[in-house]
């Protein structure tokens, strides 16, 4: 009997032994491994040697990525069953941080015997083993899981680190920059492939011959050597730029220079010098592109100043010229109105001259009348009162007919004022009156007392009145029914009516085309310019001048005005 328990010992030790030394051979199978490699092969490892029914083993992954989690199951577990054993093993380990517990079997009856043991990373990291076996763990169970772990913590640890330089070993041989380490006698030690490549070296060997002296232009090198390199060992940094020589082509290439001290972690000493720096030569180009643009931006909107000066000298010109055009046209269009009014004066002439015969005949009577009463022997005094008095009505009658004439003749002013619109009817009535009175024509007036007055230039719309009234004359002459028209309304609040409305013959569709035209006419001696200037003159006190059959024969011209705003 003790034979055997010697012997069972000696047996267990020899696979314990076996075991320690396969645990042993596991850091260098791994040299080449990642995270998720390393925790399977662990497992993997864990599961015959433990003889466990379940090895999980979750570890950290790298920076920015997710978490490795690991599971090995023996032939006692099914492979549908992987996530459920999984979910059970990390959520006991997290659940209880024990490193030895049991939970029910959740496979069947019993209990599942787990062995844990935490990684060296903090948080959730660790390897949980479990077993049905009720002796699990034993001593040996939880030496060997805890080598096993030690072993697979220091190895991801260092997959981490080196993938941490590799990473930076291969941003900074991508860089562009110019990226080199030097030691504290300026001994190149490292310059990334970019760095060789702006300068002309053949690679690393080349430049660790140099020192970062030889890197720079050679006007540059005692400043560098008595000033910058003092000052990056006495303050840490120096940034600013720097002419450093192409090695093939002696070319000055400008560099943005950041150099700073590399120091001991452990002491605070310093260790090496290092640079990160920029070739400047493509900025200096887009800035001299970049000089060159703004001049010739500058120069174009210099040229384009001159140019719109000079143009808005010839629109300012253009304009003096216009504004003077304007003030002739205005002037011309003044003297074609008191060329019309002439016109019509003279076209009055005949009449006018009857007119003023009429009370001149009669002043002369009456003076003479008055003579000879007062070279009788016994003058009656009362008459010849009456009589001279009857003589100064007869002139005041002529001089008020010259009077109307000589202001309808005058070129008058241009300003508007407010003017009662019967009289200034009535005294164009009079004036295109003259001389009509025995063609028996009957004239009829009807004024609406909201159209009382009306801003305008007062001889202008006289001149209007005049050429529609006298217009209506000449179309009765022929006519049976001479009755005349004249009537004022309100249309709406904002404009009144003058409509001229006559019983003649009325227009022919031909006529009534070319109405308005100037130099369009059915007389023979006219001009044809009347109509068009009533027209134009409607149009400035911003009224219309329009025409209508009349229903029982003859024409209606309606002058439409706006009314003026009440105070």
């Amino acid at each position: 009997m003790l034979r055997v328990d010697e012997l069972f010992e000696q047996q267990e030790l020899r696979h314990c032994i076996r075991d320690l030394v396969a645990l042993s051979t596991l850091p260098a199978i791994w040299k080449d491994y990642n995270s998720r490699q390393i925790a399977d092969s662990v497992a993997a490892a864990l599961i015959s040697m433990l003889n466990a029914d379940a090895i999980y083993v979750s570890a950290p992954g790298l920076r920015n990525e997710a978490e490795v989690e690991v599971l090995r199951t023996s032939q006692a577990i099914s492979a549908g069953s992987s996530g459920r054993i999984e979910s059970i093993l990390s959520g006991a380990w997290r659940g209880t941080r024990e490193q030895t517990f049991a939970i029910d079997n959740p496979f069947g009856t019993g209990s599942l015997h787990i062995a844990a043991v935490p990684m060296g990373f903090g948080g959730d990291a660790g390897i949980v083993a479990g077993s049905l076996s009720p002796n699990f763990p034993s001593e040996t169970h939880r030496l060997l899981l805890g080598i096993a772990g030690s072993h697979a913590t220091l190895a991801i640890q260092r997959w981490h680190v080196e993938a941490q330089q590799r990473r930076l070993a291969s941003l900074i041989e991508r860089s562009s920059e110019f990226v080199g380490v030097a030691r504290l006698d300026g001994t190149v030690q490292y310059l990334n492939k970019a760095g060789c490549e702006l300068l002309g070296l053949s690679g690393i060997e080349e430049a660790q011959r140099l020192t970062i002296f030889d890197f720079l232009a050679p006007d540059e090198r005692t400043r560098a050597h008595r000033e910058l390199m003092p000052l990056v060992m006495e303050t840490g940094r120096w940034l600013g730029e720097l002419n450093l020589r192409h090695f093939k082509t002696g070319e000055d290439i400008p560099f943005l220079v950041d150099w700073f001290r590399i120091d001991d972690l452990r002491t605070g000493r310093p260790m090496n010098v290092a640079t990160v720096s920029r070739d400047l030569r493509g900025q200096k180009q887009l800035e001299e592109s970049l000089r060159g643009l703004n001049e010739l931006l500058e120069q174009r909107v210099s040229d384009r100043t001159s140019e719109l000066a000079e143009a808005l000298e010839r629109l300012t010109l253009e304009g003096e010229e216009r504004m003077r055009a304007d003030d002739r046209a205005q002037e011309l269009q003044l003297e074609l109105l008191h060329a019309s009014r002439l016109s019509a004066a003279g076209q009055m002439a005949g009449a006018l001259a009857h007119e003023l015969n009429q009370p001149l005949t009669a002043f002369t009577n009456s003076v003479n009348a008055g003579r000879r009463m007062m070279a009788s022997s016994a003058p009656r005094i009362e008459t010849v009162r009456d009589v001279l008095d009857e003589a100064a009505d007869q002139a005041l009658r002529a001089g008020e007919i010259i009077r109307r004439l000589r202001e309808f003749v005058t070129r008058g002013e241009t300003e508007m004022r407010m003017e009662k619109l019967p009289d200034l009817i009535r005294e164009a009535i009079d004036l295109a009156s003259a001389g009509i009175r025995a063609r028996g024509v009957r004239v009829r007036l009807r004024f609406d007392p909201r159209a009382e007055a009306v801003l305008g230039n007062r001889i202008q719309l006289q001149q209007v009145m005049l050429n529609l009234i006298r217009n209506a004359h000449e179309a009765l002459a022929e006519s049976e029914w001479r009755e005349l028209d004249v009537a004022t309304a309100r249309l709406d609040a904002q404009s009144i009516e003058i409509a001229v409305a006559d019983r003649g013959s009325g227009l022919s569709d031909d006529i009534i085309e070319h109405l308005f035209e100037p130099f369009h006419t059915t007389k023979s001696d006219g001009m044809g310019l009347g109509l068009s200037i009533c027209q134009t003159i409607v149009e400035a006190h911003g009224g219309k001048l329009l025409y209508e059959p009349n229903r029982g024969g003859g024409a209606i011209f309606r002058v439409t005005l706006p009314a003026p705003l009440e105070r």
